[in-house]
């Protein structure tokens, strides 16, 4: 059967279960289906069905978009849902009517804002770039013109962020295949072709924070140029781009929509025999496996650079394999082909045991979410016990050609992101160092020993630009450790901060196996003259049981003490993520004030006496 068979009896047993009410099974069966390639009749079949299952059936957290578009966006939309709840958010849609972008956005009371979207996406193309530019045009004027047309969009967000705050996703030029100029038309800056690209270049780096480039010049190159632009329907119809890239822009945009939300995967499960390298270790040996020489070899030699690449922006790489450990680690040691090395990996799991119970087990060791993994397995039997047992992590479809499998774990769109900091280099790293405090907290007889061998230290500092975009990214993607789930960009947190009685505090923390990074942050306001309000409170869960929450809560009790402060208040907003800290402030010592189903409220009396949170951190003085 083949694939497109295979979707309509995906389809059908999707209807038939949403016959019988079996929402569940109906929204697994169409999520386990979902695919950004294909063609709009299918892609509209599967919005539909997802349409006639109840919001309520689902209980996904909600979300509130607009989608304001130059062209028609009417197809977009119900597929845009569909994609959105499969990476796990009920959306709310927006949608302007066509081309009056503009309009909306500069009009302060238009029903753009009476809506009150927490994300706004503008859907623009190639045609709306006003760059009018003579054959020969000098170089100065070329970049006037196109500094004008950024200026344009600047405004746009501008306006948006002053009358609504919301995040915006730009989409930028899809630049059109016709060339005037043929090929020399790529060599001159006046040309559209030089104009646009320049555009592009330019539109990202005025971007400022709160702002993300849906890439549709790279969306468009992928589908392919001359069946992106469709005339017929842009002159019937003024679609903006062929119906059947839909799943690819709506794909697009609900990958940058779950990276703003905190949604993005962070870990790569790896099986490796015929998945790293071709053939089998324990049968084949080092020297004959098939890496790096002939077809095969290149291509997974190729795979295992891609996996590098993710590895040093920050994803985490981890290896579940069926295998004797000591042959599953050789290649990794000896073979001169191999691109990952075992630094690269941040945790090693081969044995003979049931893979789903390795998922676990890793997940267990890195703290992190079932959700927030990808496993890439080649063997058909494994991907699906793997789906069976742990439906909520993510599992590649791999091609059989291992030729194909840059392309399929690429094409996932796993990885998506709206930000980059210098602590997304190291993050392997520190998953790597926490494998080796597990072993030391084997051989100690009790916690408090272990705890006190690891000789902690913390530095405490208050928000300054160089750690503007990890402290961002801390609050924007954590979603366990995270008390109220607030979300704030690093605009908003340079606006907030200085504001008087409010302040960002972050926190870092190193022992005697290495550095942990910046792992925390606290937002902390004034609400009147004697409580000081715990606003946000954020903390990476790969410092979890080592007091770091006893020291942070001892920080923020002296800053309280020296600002004359009576009482500190915290709240807790339960969110399906988040019930890890539930009862955080009452192990604090804080007395609940108010709790309801949309919370709790908890309080510090400064007056009275407060426990000592010292522990087995030392402080140390922040860096300059």
């Amino acid at each position: 059967m083949g694939e497109r068979e295979n979707k309509k009896a995906v389809l059908a047993e999707a209807k038939k279960a949403i016959a019988a009410k079996d929402y569940a099974l109906a929204f697994s069966a169409l999520k386990g289906a979902a695919s950004s390639g294909c063609d709009f009749a299918l892609q509209a079949r599967f919005a539909s069905l997802f349409a006639a299952i109840p919001a309520a059936a689902l209980n996904l957290p909600r979300l509130r978009l607009a989608v304001l578009s130059s062209g028609t966006a009417s197809h977009l939309v119900p597929v845009m849902k569909f994609l959105l709840a499969c990476e796990g958010l009920g959306a709310e849609v927006f949608e302007s009517e066509y081309d009056t972008v503009h309009q909306v956005i500069l009009d302060p009371q238009s029903a753009l804002y009476a809506f009150k979207p927490e994300i706004t996406l503008i859907l623009t193309n190639y045609r709306d770039v006003r760059i009018s530019l003579g054959h020969g045009a000098a170089a100065e004027d070329v970049k006037a013109a196109v500094h004008a047309a950024v200026r344009s969009a600047a405004g746009l967000w501008a306006a948006l962020k002053k009358n609504s705050g919301c995040h915006v996703i730009q989409s930028n030029a899809d630049i059109p295949a016709h060339r005037v100029l043929g090929n020399y038309e790529g060599s001159v800056p006046w040309s559209r072709l030089g104009a646009l690209r320049l555009y592009n270049l330019e539109l990202a780096k005025a971007a400022p924070a709160g702002v993300s480039i849906l890439d549709m010049e790279a969306i468009s190159s992928a589908f392919g140029k001359t069946r992106w632009h469709d005339a017929r329907f842009w002159y019937h119809s003024k679609h903006t781009f062929s119906l059947d890239a839909t799943g690819l822009v709506a794909c697009g945009a609900a990958k940058i929509i779950g990276a703003i939300k905190g949604l993005a995967k962070k870990c790569v499960v790896l099986d490796l025999d015929n998945t790293l390298w071709g053939g089998v270790i324990g049968d084949d040996g080092v020297s004959g496996i098939a890496l790096g020489d002939g077809p095969d070899g290149e291509a997974f030699a190729d795979f295992q650079g891609y996996l590098k690449r993710l590895k040093e922006r920050g994803i985490i790489l981890a290896v579940c394999s069926k295998n004797e450990e000591e042959a599953a680690r050789e290649p990794f040691l000896t073979h001169p082909d191999m691109q990952l090395k075992l630094e690269d990996i941040s945790v090693f799991k081969a044995s003979w045991g049931n893979k789903a119970d390795a998922i676990r087990q890793i997940a267990a060791e890195l703290n992190i979410g079932l959700d927030s993994m990808v496993f890439v397995d080649d063997n058909p039997a494994e991907r699906q016990l793997v789906r069976a047992e742990l439906p909520e992590v993510s599992v590649l479809e791999l091609p059989a050609d291992p030729a194909g499998y840059v392309d399929a774990l690429d094409g996932a769109m796993y990885f998506e992101t709206v930000a980059f900091s210098a602590e997304d280099v190291k993050r392997g790293d520190y998953y790597r160092d926490n494998a080796v405090r597990a072993g030391l907290q084997q051989q100690c007889a009790n916690i408090e020993d272990y705890l006190k061998k690891l000789e902690m230290t913390a530095v405490v500092g208050e928000l300054e630009p160089m750690h503007l975009p990890r402290i961002a990214q801390l609050i924007n993607k954590s979603n366990q450790f995270h008390l109220t789930t607030t979300r704030y960009s690093e605009s908003d947190l340079t606006a907030m901060t200085a504001v008087p009685g409010c302040r960002c505090v972050y926190f870092k923390l190193k022992d005697r196996f290495g550095d942990n990074g910046l792992i925390s942050a606290v937002i902390l306001k004034a609400a009147g003259a004697e409580i000081l309000e715990i606003d946000t409170w954020v903390m990476s869960c790969r410092v979890l049981a080592r007091t770091m929450e006893e020291f942070i809560c001892g920080e923020i009790v002296g800053i309280a003490r020296r600002g004359g402060y009576k009482k500190i208040r915290g709240r807790y907003l339960p969110t399906k993520k988040n019930k890890l800290v539930e009862r955080l402030y009452e192990r604090l010592n804080f007395k609940l004030i108010r709790e309801d189903p949309g919370g709790a409220e908890w309080e510090l009396d400064l007056s009275g006496p407060v426990p000592d949170y010292a522990g087995y951190i030392a402080k140390a003085v922040a860096a300059a």
